[in-house]
Formats: C-alpha cells, structure tokens, sequence
C-alpha cells in the first residue's frame, strides 16, 4: 500500500493507510489470541481447587502449566505446515475449536490423569493462536505497518489474562472452578462465524501459492520438511534467541506476585499490581511496534529489554513503597513484557514464505518452553545460591537480557523488509535466494 496523504500535503494517520480487509485479519486473529489466553489462564487460578479436588498435592497439580507448555511445538510446527500447504484461515478456525474444546473437556474431567491428558490437548491445539496470526497480519499489512499490526495483535494476551481475571471474578464464585471452562464457548462460537464469513486469506499467501503451483513437481516438497533442510541454521538460532527472550521475562511474570505476597501485602494490593502491569504490557504491545519501526527491530527490543530489565530491579527494591511499585510494575510491564511484541515481527520476516507458518509455530512455541522453566529454575537457585527471591528475580532477568543482546547483535536487521518482493526469488531451495551467507549464522536470520 502506498502512503497517501490528505489535501494539506501532510501524511495521514498510519490507521488510515490500513485497509478493511486488513483490519478484518487482524481482529480475527487478534480475537483467537484473546481467547487462547482465557482458555490458557483461567487454570492458573484454580489449581489449588483442582489440587483439592482430585486429591493431589499443589506441585504436582502446578505441573499442568509445564504439561500445556511442553506440547506447543508439536502443534504449531504441524498446524503451521499444514497452513502453508492449504492457507491460514481453515488452520486458525482449527485451532480456535481445538482450544476451546480442550477448555471445555477440563470443566468436565473426572480424574486429575483426565486434567493432564485435556491439558496436553489444549496446549496442542493452542500453539498455532499466535503463529498463525502473526502471520496473516505480517502477509496483508503494508510494510511499514506489519510490527505495529503484530504489536497490536499481541495486546490479545493481556486483554485476554483481564479476561481470565474477571471470570474468576464472576463466575467462580456461582459456579465453582469447572465452571470458568466454559464461558469461552459461545465467544468461540461468534468468532468461527466471522472469521469463516469476513476473514480472507492474505494476499501475500495467494500469491506465493500461485507461483508455487508453477514450479517443478519436485520442488514442491513438504514444508517442514523444507524448513529443517534448507534453514537448519536460521532454525537454531532463532530456537535459541526465542527461548532467552522469553526465559527473561518470565522471572518477573511468573514470581513478580509471589514476591509480593512474601511481603504481606494484601490479596487486593497485589491484585492491584498486577494488574497496573498487565495495563503497561498491553500498552506495550502496541508501542512495541512503533518502537521496532522507529529503531528497527533489533535496536527497538534492545532499548526496551535494557529498560524493562531496569525496571524490574529499581520494581523490586523499592516493593515495600505501594504507589513507587505501581509505577514500577507498569514500567516493567510495559518495557520487558511489551517489548515481545516484537517478536512475532522478527520471526515472520526471517522466515522464507514457503516455510513462514511452520517456522513461527514451530519457533515461537518452542520460545515459550523457556518462559515455563524460568520460575523453577530460578526458585531451584535460591536454595543451591543462598539468595533472596527478590535477588533471584533480577539476577536471572538482568542475565537473560544480557544474553539476549548479544544474540540480538548477531541478527540481520529486517526493517523495510518487503515481503512481496521476496516473491520475485525462488521459492525455494538455494542459500543466495533466502538472503544466506556461508560465512555467518548471524546472516541466515
């Protein structure tokens, strides 16, 4: 899309320059996100009633977050390859009744085995919820909008943890832990029905699928198989810088609110807090975007992962001052936390088309295993190191952060990238046509 501008000579506003389709793709996909999160987070609040309820200790009932968490690359690799084969609508309507379904079976389970195995379920077919929509926002926006689009489609996470909230709210306390399971039924049913009637395909996906269907038999190979033999590199590396973003993160996210809880605060301060930081990150997501246009993507993570890293040192040393933590935990929140909505931009755009779907499902699931091992590997630390939990907070989230700068510094800059362009290379195959250099890993992402 061109950039047009309004009878006085000056530019128009960026959402001008969004079209309806494209609005209508990003509000599908933003509303799979939204209510992945619900389906994802109301477990967090009733894990203790589940534990009660099937006779088992709390740990072992914690070990329902790590299930959910373990599968997710299995789903997204596989939904994503198939996405690239057949297009991302029918996959995303897919995933939508696959979550929700694996919401709805947990409300009924009659064993804590039958949790686990539910949980399995729908960590599977929540997987692709971000991938899949990533991509089609990154396929129909223009250009120099796509990491504001991702950035905004990103915010569906903290809408959708305000959801979870709420419904814990309100319905738990009529209808007991089963009943949270099923509230997000008829919004699921609402949202199939939009995005089957006004969500289309990406333009950039119809198009690459056109010149596919033009090349040789035997280059037509199937995409995850493409993707682990032609990327290997660009795989691993990415791998690796997904899982230290997200690890860094999740020390804050994860243990933020039991640090607060050590220091006798009352349930509703720390609801409080909580949820001042959950309003920073959405505010986040979206910023994110203008952040990664302004700096470039690798620049505009970096500023905001060294300042979200402040922020939750600076957070965690003045916890006992209730209006400086308020402030302390929006600014992390909106720093560390919002500055992932720059990931979805950086995986979509170093991912060849014929292999994208399955390579962000594949990467960014694989990403949040590290955000799940983060809170035990850093309470398992306090013990072995002799350190407070509020220590172990900002060492492992200063060192994650450090350690993601250097990956970062390793990464092909993307800004400007045209994915249409791309379109005018070979689809697949040679190391030259993706961008790649023998010489460096570094120029393979």
């Amino acid at each position: 899309m061109t950039h047009q501008t309004n009878p006085a000579g000056g530019s128009q506003p960026w959402y001008k320059e969004i079209n309806g389709e494209q609005w209508r793709i990003l509000i599908g996909a933003w509303g799979v996100w939204s209510l992945d999160a619900v389906d994802f987070l109301a477990i967090t609040f009733v894990l203790a009633d589940i534990a009660k309820t099937f006779h088992t200790p709390l740990s072992t009932a914690s070990l329902l977050l790590f299930a959910t968490y373990a599968v997710r690359w299995i789903g997204g690799l596989l939904v994503g390859g198939w996405s690239d084969r057949i297009g991302r609508k029918l996959p995303l309507l897919l995933t939508l009744a696959w979550f929700t379904m694996g919401a709805v079976l947990t409300g009924i389970s009659w064993s804590f085995t039958a949790v686990f195995a539910f949980r399995l379920l729908l960590g599977f077919g929540m997987a692709p919820g971000f991938s899949l929509g990533a991509t089609m926002v990154a396929e129909s926006w223009p250009d120099k909008h796509r990491a504001l689009g991702i950035g905004i489609l990103d915010t569906g996470w903290g809408v959708g943890a305000i959801g979870a909230s709420l419904i814990y709210g309100l319905v738990y306390p009529h209808f007991g832990w089963r009943g949270m399971f099923f509230v997000g039924l008829v919004p699921a049913a609402l949202l199939a029905l939009y995005i089957a009637f006004f969500v289309p395909e990406p333009s950039v996906w119809k198009e690459a699928q056109r010149r596919a269907a033009l090349a040789p038999a035997e280059r037509r190979r199937n995409p995850i198989i493409t993707l682990f033999a032609e990327y290997p590199g660009r795989v691993c590396f990415l791998g690796i810088l997904m899982l230290t973003l997200c690890f860094g993160s999740w020390p804050y996210q994860g243990l933020f609110p039991t640090y607060l809880k050590s220091l006798s605060l009352t349930p509703a301060t720390v609801t409080c807090i909580t949820m001042t930081s959950a309003i920073g990150q959405i505010l986040g997501f979206i910023s994110a975007g203008f952040f990664a246009d302004k700096f470039g993507r690798r620049n505009g993570i970096s500023i905001m992962l060294v300042l979200g890293a402040i922020g939750v040192s600076v957070t965690a040393m003045v916890a006992g001052h209730f209006y400086a933590v308020e402030a302390g935990a929006f600014f992390s929140g909106f720093m560390l936390v919002g500055s992932s909505g720059i990931w979805g931009t950086i995986l979509t755009e170093n991912m060849p088309e014929e292999v994208r779907a399955a390579g962000v499902g594949l990467l960014y699931n694989v990403g949040v295993i590290g955000g799940g091992i983060a809170p035990f590997i850093v309470l398992s630390s306090l013990h072995a190191f002799d350190i407070s939990l509020k220590a172990g907070i900002v060492i492992f989230t200063c060192g994650a952060t450090l350690l993601a700068l250097l990956l970062l510094r390793a990464a092909r800059e993307t800004k400007g990238l045209s994915l249409r362009e791309g379109l005018a290379e070979p689809v697949a195959g040679s190391r030259a046509a993706a961008g790649f250099s023998a010489q460096r890993v570094s120029h393979e992402i």
